[in-house]
């Protein structure tokens, strides 16, 4: 079936759904059962625990959270407690149709698309929930339900295949790696800092990237915004703090970024296994020395951040670059061993 948004209208949530609030159960006071306690978390279907207590609402519903990880929907299919950061949607039976897990799945999807105009210090509460508004398919100038149901049926999934056998040794030597500072590998600077409330969707252009681990980073498509330049495609984002510290993707499309988002240019070309590779080895050093809420990386990135690379070499040893450009000390990254790595690995070929 062919997704066409072109025709979609907008509707109120809270016409849609009857919304509820969440309640709060401390850790001390859980007890040890099966009950699904739903927190505000973007993984696991939003189950955070099992508990002993009753639930506190039905399932064939849908959670989602406007604290903590603010926007993260999942279809909740069995009876439990939502913690006082998540509301709870009711189907409305106006809807004239049974709620069910295939409508569930399609909303919950349109719902996320929603995330990015919220965060920690602008949260999703009840109020704006319920006049938020979001586009679905239309038909008689009501929700086409039916439509959206047979659409996420239609969906399969094959199992993803590669022509490629390695037989790389993933636990290469990394002894003879080189430091290099990351602002001396790419051109490194601030994004847009452009916060969702200033963001349309009337004619949409361009991608808009955000601290986030999902999705490449992109969170919503936006229209142009006068005054701003858009950074090309093929640069990559950086996410600066937050949740979601050390994110690091390549955009494939033009796009504008949220506040506290660098971007990273390339000042020769690269190739995208090579990007995809000093990308891996940024979130990795993130992980190791920086912390989100704490040591983040806006003072580091373009100061005293670096990772380790391989060099280029020739018969007689390493090759020194007179220019320093990407080292104080002359040496050279050597890309190519690093797009040919990428290359060489399982399903590299579907990238």
């Amino acid at each position: 079936m062919k997704l066409d948004v072109n025709n979609w209208k907008e509707y109120r949530l809270g016409d849609l759904f009857d919304i509820k609030k969440g309640k709060r159960l401390t850790s001390e006071d859980q007890t040890e059962g099966s009950t699904p306690y739903i927190g505000a978390i973007d993984s696991n279907n939003g189950i955070a625990n099992y508990i002993g207590q009753e639930a506190t609402h039905v399932g064939n519903t849908i959670s989602l959270s406007y604290n903590g990880s603010v926007g993260e929907a999942f279809y909740q299919p069995m009876d439990f407690w939502a913690t006082d950061d998540v509301n709870v949607l009711y189907f409305k039976s106006s809807n004239g149709v049974a709620f069910n897990q295939h409508l569930a799945l399609f909303i919950c999807t349109i719902l996320r698309k929603e995330k990015y105009r919220y965060c920690y210090g602008r949260k999703w509460v009840l109020e704006s929930m319920n006049e938020t508004r979001i586009k679905l398919p239309t038909k008689d100038n009501v929700p086409d339900w039916e439509w959206m149901e047979n659409y996420v049926k239609s969906l399969h999934h094959k199992p993803l295949t590669t022509e490629i056998k390695s037989e790389k040794d993933a636990n290469f030597n990394t002894n003879a790696w080189k430091e290099f500072y990351l602002h001396k590998l790419f051109v490194a600077g601030m994004g847009n800092g452009i916060d969702a409330i200033q963001t349309t969707c009337d004619d949409p252009k361009y991608n808009y990237v955000s601290r986030d681990s999902n999705g490449n980073g992109v969170v919503g498509f936006v229209d142009e915004i006068e005054g701003e330049e858009p950074f090309p495609a093929g640069a990559m984002s950086l996410a600066l703090g937050g949740s979601f510290l050390g994110s690091c993707f390549i955009q494939k499309k033009p796009f504008y970024t949220a506040q506290n988002v660098a971007v990273l240019q390339e000042k020769v070309p690269l190739s995208g296994h090579t990007k995809l590779f000093i990308a891996t080895l940024i979130r990795n050093e993130c992980k190791i020395k920086y912390q989100a809420f704490g040591r983040e990386l806006n003072a580091h990135f373009r100061k005293d951040f670096t990772i380790k690379l391989p060099v280029k070499r020739n018969a007689d040893g390493i090759v020194f670059d007179e220019t320093h450009e990407f080292s104080d000390d002359g040496y050279i990254p050597d890309w190519e061993w690093m797009d040919s790595y990428m290359r060489s690995l399982p399903y590299s070929d579907r990238l």
